[in-house]
């Protein structure tokens, strides 16, 4: 079994659960708004998409292209990939960095804002939380509108037999240049916010604490494989004469996407019982509704 194909049905196994757990938290908040009404589960909403969207296009270009030879059915799909909609794939890969990052850094900015002033800050986040996450969306355009607007082609490799995009003339230096600053910095800021955090919650009181602490412990998860990232990113820039190195590091370069696309739900199911106790409820697995409180507005656990 060859490495591709490995790395393809790994990518499966953990993805397509995390897909349908997504779409399932999904129903359970939009349709329980009453129980859920916070902008803690609208900012999940919208991070939980551009996830999907991340790793869906990183699962077209880096896993099922590896294991597409040129005469399998889905080689269709690579040889008849090109225009408009080759460039926008070939972006997301750089463009969707700088959105996971921003998003994550969005989420820490909320919690701890939330927890100096709830009754200032929730209101604000909830009527511009939509606005922030379009400009969260757009804005990264004016740095990889230099990966977009480079011609990018399929290419066929006879020696793996297996696709791939490619764009001889991108430049590299000006794109990592400008990203991997942005990636250091917005951890950076995710620690700082999760550290504060830590010291505000640690004065609360004990039914609040425990349950703002569990946002914490979610934040922290994400964003210690936001660190993980980061690190190998800026890691390949600096082996990247060395081949063998190089070559380890692109290897675990897309797990560590996948992990901050997708870890998000189940680090909810885990640590939040209302979301439990609802889905459970949504497949028939309890008979009694989970009780409805106020304190589910400040914070998604209990």
């Amino acid at each position: 079994m060859s490495v591709a194909l490995i790395s393809f049905i790994a990518s499966v196994s953990y993805g397509l659960p995390s897909a349908c757990l997504y779409v399932i938290t999904f129903f359970v908040i939009i349709k329980n708004r009453k129980t859920f009404d916070s902008s803690f589960f609208e900012i999940y909403l919208y991070d939980g998409a551009m996830n999907l969207l991340t790793y869906f296009t990183g699962f077209f270009t880096m896993r099922l292209n590896k294991i597409t030879c040129e005469e399998c059915l889905m080689a269709l799909l690579y040889k008849n990939l090109d225009g408009l909609l080759l460039q926008l794939i070939g972006t997301m890969g750089v463009h969707m960095a700088y959105v996971q990052y921003s998003m994550s850094t969005l989420v820490s900015l909320n919690r701890l804002s939330v927890l100096l002033n709830f009754n200032f800050f929730e209101p604000i986040w909830k009527k511009c939380i939509w606005i922030v996450v379009i400009l969260i969306y757009f804005i990264p355009f004016l740095n990889t509108n230099v990966v977009f607007n480079n011609q990018m082609k399929i290419t066929h490799s006879e020696e793996d037999d297996s696709y791939s995009i490619t764009s001889p003339e991108l430049p590299i230096t000006k794109i990592y240049g400008i990203l991997i600053p942005f990636m250091f910095i917005t951890t950076i800021v995710c620690v700082f916010c999760n550290t504060i955090s830590i010291i505000f919650i640690s004065k609360m009181s004990i039914h609040r604490k425990t349950a703002e602490f569990n946002v914490l412990i979610m934040m922290s998860i994400t964003c210690s494989v936001q660190i993980v990232g980061t690190v190998i990113t800026i890691a390949l820039q600096y082996f990247s004469t060395s081949p063998l190195v190089f070559s380890i590091l692109g290897m675990m370069l897309p797990y560590s996407s996948d992990g901050l696309s997708l870890v998000q739900p189940w680090l909810l199911v885990c640590f939040s019982h209302s979301m439990r106790e609802e889905m459970k409820s949504m497949f028939g697995l309890t008979t009694q509704r989970p009780d409805r409180q106020l304190f589910h507005t400040r914070s998604f656990t209990n």
